[in-house]
């Protein structure tokens, strides 16, 4: 046989929906994050990342650099980006098959929901890892389907897991949630409770033996390579938690789950978007209420009982990370396993349009793909309002550069190799106003507001020197405060004062703010 016979084959193979969910995910993809991967749009992060092999190890990611060698370690966004979205295209077809996703329009919802869910924008803001991220993800995915499918593919699901959780542990809360909600598709069209009692046994095994696998793969590789966990984000609870730490860490987690539940931030970049998303939401409910009755799950208890435990299992496996450590700090980039609730809501929607002729499913589902349809817009929209924002910065930091440079250049004593502190973060409002206008509606996004890159000499030694052609040496953290206690710095004005860069000790200081 042919290799061109064998790939046809395979390609016959496929479920028609499995074909719309990855070509949809692909093209609304590629025209929602287009900007961000024909941009250089710079974050905080970006700085220290232009090249970096993503050895994250300190950070319990012992195998992001290996995800992330796929692309480049240079922070090539067009590159990365065409890999993230083609991971999220085979997560998305996979999610449609394994959910029995049908019909030719909720497919390309669900591929739709997926890749413009607002945490992968606040992911492109960081394109020097986001592919990385998203194989993540794939490999959430893939730990739940190979367990899902078959009897023996939890032994597959627990590699699948410990390689997902080894690139970004953020996304155990992926295939959690795809269990959980799997369960429930499984109870509502009355799977036998032997058969529910099997998945949930194979689940619990490949979690668990995933996470075993992750933590033993980890504590090998920091032995060889002589090292340990930074702490970082509750790292160091990987291998420490703590019992008493469980009611702190469950509370957390439900606030996190609460304040998410009720936009967080992110669903609510435009007015459209706010409403499109509680419609989607309330029909979403409906439609679970709905599936209920009709097909009489009420009659037995136990699917009662079980529903109301896996409903009650979402809060916690969505923020899971909060569990473990309640302190973290819980941004947009780790949310992206919420979406897994809406394309449970459109799963929902594919059972009852199997009998399309009672009118009120045909005025629920064709409400809630109007909706949906809306609500992928409108995330397009706040993406490209964050990519908008993060470009609008980076021209307001090169313009601050060029005028510094300037300035330096100009002062008497300035030779060329002097240190330079750049102290006081981000320059006086009164005399650069803030001019950020996206902040309120990007109030939920992580990493994309604010007016400039830099708020250090760190940061601006970096991106002068990438950006301006303009190198020098800084001095350390406790050398920087030394020089703030300095009478002579606390009688500086702020910049652009003409007083505002003077030589201390041979080192030319900047006072950016007090």
């Amino acid at each position: 046989m042919t290799l061109d016979k064998i790939w046809s084959s395979i390609v016959k193979k496929i479920r028609p929906e499995c074909k719309r969910a990855f070509l949809s995910t692909m093209i609304i993809g590629l025209l929602t994050h287009l900007f961000a991967m024909t941009n250089n749009l710079l974050t905080f992060d970006s700085m220290w990342n232009i090249y970096s092999d993503q050895d994250m190890i300190t950070s319990g990611r012992q195998f992001l650099t290996y995800a992330c060698s796929v692309g480049s370690y240079y922070d090539l966004p067009l590159i990365n980006g065409i890999l993230a979205i083609f991971y999220l295209a085979v997560a998305a077809a996979l999610i449609v098959d394994i959910f029995n996703i049908e019909g030719k329009i909720l497919p390309v919802l669900a591929g739709g929901l997926l890749v413009t869910f607002p945490s992968v924008a606040s992911n492109f803001a960081y394109s020097y890892t986001i592919d990385g991220y998203m194989l993540a993800v794939l490999l959430a995915v893939m730990a739940y389907y190979f367990t899902c499918k078959y009897k023996l593919g939890f032994i597959g699901g627990t590699v699948f897991l410990s390689l997902s959780l080894g690139i970004y542990q953020a996304e155990f809360s992926f295939t959690i949630l795809l269990c959980i909600f799997g369960l429930m598709l499984d109870i509502l069209n009355n799977s036998k409770t032997k058969e529910l009692f099997s998945k949930a046994w194979r689940y619990v095994v490949m979690g668990i033996g995933g996470y075993a696998f992750y933590i033993i793969s980890l504590n090998i590789m920091l032995k060889i390579r002589g090292t340990a966990i930074s702490g970082y984000q509750g790292t160091d609870k990987l291998n420490s938690f703590s019992l008493s730490e469980l009611p702190r860490g469950l509370k957390a987690a439900f606030d996190n789950f609460y304040y998410f539940v009720r936009y967080g931030g992110c669903f609510s970049a435009t007015a459209v978007m706010k409403y499109s998303y509680l419609l989607f939401m309330a029909l979403g409910l409906v439609s679970f209420i709905y599936i209920f009755i009709k097909k009489k799950t009420y009659k037995a208890p136990h699917n009662i009982a079980l529903l109301l435990v896996l409903w009650l299992c979402v809060p916690f496996g969505s923020c899971l990370i909060t569990i473990l450590s309640p302190d973290t700090y819980f941004h947009l980039l780790m949310r992206l396993p919420w979406v897994v609730i809406m394309l449970f809501f459109v799963a929902l929607i594919s059972m009852f349009n199997k009998e399309a002729a009672i009118k009120f499913e045909t005025a629920v589902s064709c409400s809630f793909v109007i909706f949906a349809f809306i609500f992928i817009l409108q995330c397009s929209v706040a993406s490209n309002i964050a990519y908008f924002n993060l470009n609008e910065r980076y021209e307001k930091t090169y313009a601050m550069s060029v005028r510094l440079i300037d300035r330096i250049e100009q002062t008497e004593g300035y030779e060329a190799g002097m240190p330079i502190s750049i102290l006081g973060g981000f320059p006086d409002r009164n005399y650069y106003p803030e001019t950020d206008i996206t902040k309120n509606d990007l109030s939920g996004y992580f990493g994309v507001d604010g007016d400039y890159v830099c708020n250090s000499s760190g940061s601006y030694q970096t991106f002068m020197e990438r950006y301006c052609n303009f190198t020098f040496p800084i001095l350390d953290l406790n050398e920087e405060i030394a020089l703030s206690e300095t009478n002579q710095f606390k009688g500086m004005s702020n910049f652009p004062s003409k007083d505002s860069i003077q030589i201390i000790d041979d080192v030319l200081v900047i006072k950016f703010n007090g």
